[in-house]
């Protein structure tokens, strides 16, 4: 009888190295702290809220305001009133998001249907906000030039910055550059590294173009790329600042061409108006004139009708008088021949 052999459990290479494999992952995961799972800020209630803000004096206020707004106006992801997550209604100026059935009494809303918090409320902040200024800017040296070339002042004005970011690249390219190729110029600027393309573009100098032909316009460096962050940050607030005032002065503009429009518009609309009223007392003082040239024509009519019985009368009375005197001729007459008759009786 043949007996089968039994294939023996021995793991193979690959089993070997996925569980060594396996092992060294599991050892890994377990000596790692764990990423991300910091502990979570405690969650302040509305009462506490009011109550700190109450012991804060109103600077300190402004400044976590400010610093809060540096940091990209980041708004809290609950609500302090019932501590739940999710359909949030931010406030326009602080860090607090409110449900709508949640919100404390006190609260406003603009034309813009942004919410403001019944504690910006009370700081006046849905009127007046607290207008973000960038911090101080660091003062950069000057630049040794020459007596033919003038020296290129570092300092930044407020007219050498644009609304936009367009012209601010015009401007860079218009200005000279703080580095120059030239020899005898040298700059110190802020202390920090200088970049590759800095020191490679002070080491080679540039070659000089040929006097016949026009010379070539070549983009020049900004004399802002060796600047801090915080400088940055500060010519950032600065752009944002002059691309609302301009957006501000615009819409005072509009506002205003739209102001003319509107009164022009109620003088046209009031002189028709008096034109109207003129007109209306023109007419009722025509038609007062009509209803007393009526009474004046009936008043005639029945004089002319009168008139007219009255020389009917006369004439009727004329006739009855004609006939009166001829009767009156008739009886003369008679009275003559009767007494002719009378004498003549009494001769004989």
């Amino acid at each position: 009888m043949a007996v089968r052999k039994t294939r023996s459990k021995r793991p193979t290479r690959g089993s070997d190295n996925r569980r060594v494999g396996l092992r060294t992952a599991h050892a890994e995961t377990i000596s790692e702290p764990p990423v991300g799972h910091s502990e979570a800020p405690p969650r302040i209630s509305w009462p506490d809220t009011l109550a700190a803000l109450e012991r804060e004096p109103i600077a300190s206020q402004i400044q976590r305001h400010k610093q809060w707004k540096r940091d990209g106006s980041i708004h809290e992801t609950y609500c302090r009133v019932c501590f739940r997550e999710k359909n949030l209604e931010p406030c326009l100026t602080c860090r607090l998001a409110f449900h709508t059935e949640c919100l404390p009494t006190g609260w406003i809303r603009d034309t813009d249907h942004h919410m403001f918090c019944s504690v910006c409320v009370r700081r006046d902040w849905h009127i007046s906000p607290p207008t973000l200024t960038p911090p101080a800017s660091p003062r950069l040296t000057g630049v040794e030039t020459s007596d033919a070339a003038p020296v290129a002042s570092p300092a930044l004005h407020h007219n050498t910055l644009s609304s936009t970011p367009l012209h601010h690249a015009e401007l860079t390219q218009t200005k000279p550059p703080i580095i120059s190729p030239l020899p005898e110029h040298s700059i110190t600027p802020q202390p920090k590294p200088a970049s590759d393309t800095t020191i490679a573009s002070t080491q080679i100098p540039a070659p000089h173009p040929d006097p016949s032909p026009p010379p070539t316009r070549r983009n020049r460096k900004s004399r802002y790329t060796n600047l801090p962050a915080d400088v940055d940050a500060s010519l950032n607030v600065l752009y944002r600042e002059l691309e609302s005032n301009a957006s501000l002065r615009l819409e005072n503009e509009d506002l205003r061409e739209e102001n003319l429009r509107c009164q022009q518009i109620i003088q046209i609309r009031d002189l028709s108006l008096t034109a109207l009223r003129r007109e209306l007392e023109y007419r009722r003082s025509s038609e007062k004139e009509m209803e007393t040239l009526r009474t004046t024509a009936a008043q005639l009519e029945s004089s002319r009708k009168e008139v007219q019985e009255l020389r009917a009368r006369n004439e009727a009375l004329e006739a009855e008088l004609e006939r009166s005197r001829q009767e009156a001729a008739e009886a003369r007459e008679m009275v003559s021949d009767w007494k002719a008759k009378l004498s003549t009786l009494l001769g004989s």
